[in-house]
């Protein structure tokens, strides 16, 4: 698997077919609970933890319902005796963000009735919080809070700085910079700030592996969304830039430096965007569509969020995205759910997905809660194409077949869905497309791609000699949503 993660840090981009969004493609679990009435999920990780908080059911004596921080158990719903994480001292609490270890990051006040001082926290692996180890402090101001972290145990965020550096109508007020801290260790405050554009603040939303880092920051022409280099601070060349939009924000990237956020247009509407690998916004082909606010709960920003193999959820009305088109998640749950999917908030690479959801009423807007989609196919590679990304070819060689066989909630089946397919070649810049005409093909009508019902595969011949010598990757697509991959190379 690691020569796997190595050969898609390289990707660039997709070809792309799709089908009408119409099949029932994800089966919906209801999280539930802290034993309050409202609950949200913001991240979830390899194993299928998922983060986020929810109420209480117990009361604040000054505002009305606490909120605590949870994390779950892998693909489980949210357990009042086990999960509850706690708080740093106060009364409330949110998670953001979780790692492969299950460390988990978010905020928390630190006491009560002293409302209300946030600090950012980071939680050993599979713990509670401990407000002796835990509290990650601030930038020397009095506030902070974390929104992302990487399996190093790197944690970004934002805090204040203590400073009165940011001038307002009514007067200067502390600056908050993003932050990034080294691994597993608490905020610098001579070492962690990423710093500024040409603004007085920043926030910084997601890290990836590599130590890069996305966020928004002001600028003299409004907020920028922006990505920083590996370990490195923001400077001019972070600003994804954007000149025909009024405020960009980058919420997500993956370990190829690809970004998913969206941008406010000078035409009023708000749209999803997913970049190349460390390049800039382009309009003409990173814009996955117009996307609109969420009404109930208030959920003001349309974020969104992406996993490695370039898949973008977001909302509202919650969404996922990347095989071409933007496919609505309400379209491809149980029509019988009683579930309208607000916001998506979380994705991992097995393309469970995790976010706000209103349950209880046909009509919508019921009960809001935290919701887990699991999908219902994959696709998995078969023989000679290996599972870990190690197949090499000579080029001589006339095909190299690529085969995947199909699974309907974990069993084998032989009923084969439509498909189409995407294949990309690397480059020094990223993973390129590969001829659009030759190389995306339907399953029901190319001859290069077709479903072998007898053998419950689908199988693709693809032509070494005109691939050539490199690294590719072929991407199986069903309803607009990935269902597989497979990686090989031809020397």
């Amino acid at each position: 698997m690691k020569r796997i993660s190595t050969l898609l840090n390289m990707i660039l981009g997709l070809l792309f077919l799709t089908a009408s969004a119409s099949a029932q493609m994800y089966n919906i679990t209801d999280l539930g609970t802290l034993g309050g009435t409202i609950s949200v999920a913001y991240g979830i990780n390899a194993s299928g933890q998922v983060v986020g908080w929810s109420y209480t059911g117990v009361n604040d004596p000054q505002a009305g319902e606490i909120t605590h921080a949870f994390r779950t158990g892998p693909n489980q719903p949210i357990n009042p005796t086990t999960d509850d994480l706690g708080t740093l001292g106060g009364y409330y609490s949110w998670a953001y963000g979780i790692n492969d270890s299950g460390q988990v990051v978010g905020g928390s006040y630190l006491s009560e009735p002293l409302c209300c001082t946030e600090h950012a926290f980071r939680t050993g692996p599979n713990r509670a919080l401990n407000p002796g180890t835990d509290d990650l402090g601030t930038l020397g101001g009095f506030n902070s809070v974390a929104y992302g972290i990487n399996n190093s145990g790197q944690v970004v965020g934002g805090s204040d700085n203590g400073i009165n550096t940011c001038p307002s109508p009514h007067g200067a007020f502390p600056a908050a910079l993003a932050f990034r801290t080294a691994p597993n260790s608490a905020i610098n405050p001579f070492t962690d700030s990423l710093g500024l554009l040409d603004g007085c603040w920043s926030t910084a939303l997601g890290i990836n592996g590599l130590g890069q880092v996305v966020g928004k920051a002001l600028t003299l022409n409004g907020l920028h969304g922006f990505r920083t280099a590996a370990n490195r601070p923001i400077n001019a060349s972070s600003d994804l830039g954007l000149s025909a939009a009024t405020y960009t924000e980058a919420d997500s990237i993956n370990d190829f430096g690809q970004v998913a956020g969206y941008w406010y247009s000078n035409d009023n509407t708000y749209h999803a965007f997913r970049t190349a690998s460390n390049l800039a916004i382009n309009p003409l082909t990173d814009d996955l569509g117009v996307v609109a606010q969420a009404i109930w709960p208030a959920q003001p920003s349309p974020v969104a969020a992406i996993n490695n193999y370039g898949q973008v959820v977001g909302g509202a009305p919650a969404f996922v995205g990347g095989a071409g088109t933007i496919t609505s998640l309400d379209n491809v749950i149980p029509a019988d759910s009683g579930w309208k999917l607000i916001m998506a908030y979380g994705i991992n690479d097995a393309g469970q997905i995790v976010g706000m959801g209103a349950h209880g009423q046909a009509s919508g807007y019921g009960v809001g809660r935290a919701y887990l989609l699991t999908p219902i196919y994959r696709a998995f590679v078969q023989l000679p194409i290996k599972s870990d990304g190690s197949s090499v070819f000579p080029v001589k060689r006339g095909a190299v077949p690529v085969k995947f066989r199909l699974s309907q909630n974990g069993s084998p089946t032989c009923t084969l869905l439509p498909a189409t397919i995407a294949i990309s070649k690397t480059a020094p810049t990223g993973l390129l497309a590969v001829n659009n005409t030759v190389y995306a093909k339907k399953s029901n009508t190319g001859i290069n791609f077709r479903m072998d019902s007898s053998a419950c595969q689908y199988v693709y011949n693809v032509s070494s000699s005109a691939l050539g010598p490199g690294t590719y990757r072929v991407d199986i697509i069903v309803e607009g949503i990935m269902i597989g991959h497979a990686v090989f190379a031809i020397m």
